[in-house]
């Protein structure tokens, strides 16, 4: 398949091969809502993606993808300069894959699989040899480590909007008080609904989100420290310290390429 712009990409959903794969390759975008008739895997090459889903958000960074079941309903945010390959899986031609969301990590293997794929035509039956190709694809998916989509979003009419404040100013330092007396419900209250709607306390809710918001910043090419104190971290070792408790590495730590 050859590069498609954001703006001119063909719907997957009408190709004729059962898997179809495009190349895009651009700066900041952002897409709407939509689900494909297809299942995904939204590889990043390079950059990093926001991904919503109406319950959760995720960061897919560098070097991981995204596998989206097909009718999942979601949209994307890019950040800085980057490079996504898809693919999309008829589920009529391949009835076993994945049920849930999740994030994937990709190994050599599966990169360049994922970038063979990407080179075919949509418009062709698969051959024997791109046959078995496919079927290593899925094998490798089946084997890569998986992690959910991991920040769950409320749906309370009380706590949706705090939510989305959160998102998207990070460094909010509003208490569970604070908020109480914005919506009209008791800081207890509050807390209690967070906890059963996400499964987190609204602190560490609140801690998540703001790491989601800086992987996208050091994504987009940002400073450690300038990532630190937009997230509302009074010192940089503060920063650094939550972000390897969560991620097993420092956030200045760049991976391999493979």
């Amino acid at each position: 398949m050859p590069h498609y712009s954001p703006d001119a990409v063909a719907d997957p959903d009408t190709a004729a091969c059962p898997v179809v794969g495009l190349a895009i390759d651009t700066r900041a975008h952002a897409s709407d809502w939509h689900a494909h008739r297809r299942a995904q895997l939204l590889y990043q090459a390079e950059g990093g993606v926001t991904l919503y889903l109406p319950d959760r958000v995720g960061q897919l960074a560098p070097l991981q993808a995204a596998w989206l079941p097909a009718g999942c309903a979601h949209r994307t945010a890019m950040h800085g300069r980057f490079a996504y390959r898809s693919l999309y899986f008829d589920v009529d031609a391949y009835p076993g894959l994945p049920a849930e969301p999740m994030i994937l990590d990709v190994n050599p293997l599966l990169r360049e699989l994922i970038l063979r794929v990407t080179q075919w035509s949509a418009d062709a039956a698969l051959d024997a040899g791109q046959a078995r190709i496919v079927d290593t694809l899925l094998d490798e998916l089946a084997a890569a480590p998986a992690a959910p989509l991991h920040l769950p979003m409320p749906r309370d009419r009380r706590l949706a909007p705090i939510a989305r404040e959160l998102l998207a100013d990070p460094a909010c330092s509003l208490s569970i008080e604070d908020w109480a007396g914005r919506v009209g419900a008791s800081g207890r209250t509050l807390a209690r609904l967070f906890l059963a709607e996400t499964g987190l306390p609204f602190g560490r809710w609140r801690t998540q989100c703001r790491l989601l918001a800086a992987r996208a910043r050091l994504a987009e090419g940002a400073s450690v420290t300038a990532v630190a104190h937009a997230m509302g971290y009074a010192s940089d070792s503060a920063f650094i310290a939550m972000y390897r408790r969560t991620y097993g590495e420092s956030p200045g730590r760049k991976k391999a390429p493979v």
